[in-house]
């Protein structure tokens, strides 16, 4: 009788990929205080640019802003003036940066996520 090994499929990925970005996110700043409230330490990366909105940004290390739990709460229940906030922070380079990065689109292929997991893995594995 042999057994096949299943190989993962592309959400089984995705959510490594989601963890491993939200723990790169919490080592990398760790001892930072939130973005926003600038009391608080570090506890979650947000997408500036909603995973919902561009499969483009999801691993894009700019798209993600370090917040405390209490302001990543406060961002998505008034998202017009926090988001204001950030973007007078970062800039309007930043911006536009992001934009064209989400105008380009992404392919969400199992191939596509599983280079964003290798890079995640390899970033981790520096600060690590």
């Amino acid at each position: 009788m042999s057994s096949k090994i299943k190989k993962p499929n592309k959400k089984t990925l995705r959510n490594k990929a989601d963890r491993l970005l939200q723990e790169y996110i919490r080592i990398k700043h760790k001892g930072e205080t939130c973005y926003l409230c600038g009391v608080n330490p570090v506890s979650v990366g947000h997408h500036f640019i909603y995973k919902s909105q561009s499969l483009a940004l999801r691993y894009v290390l700019d798209n993600i802003i370090p917040l405390c739990n209490n302001c990543h709460c406060l961002i998505h229940n008034q998202p017009s003036r926090q988001n204001a906030r950030i973007c007078f922070k970062r800039g309007e380079q930043w911006f536009n940066d992001l934009e064209e990065v989400r105008k380009s689109g992404a392919k969400f292929t199992k191939e596509w996520i599983e280079t964003k997991l290798q890079v995640l893995e390899i970033l981790l594995a520096e600060i690590n």
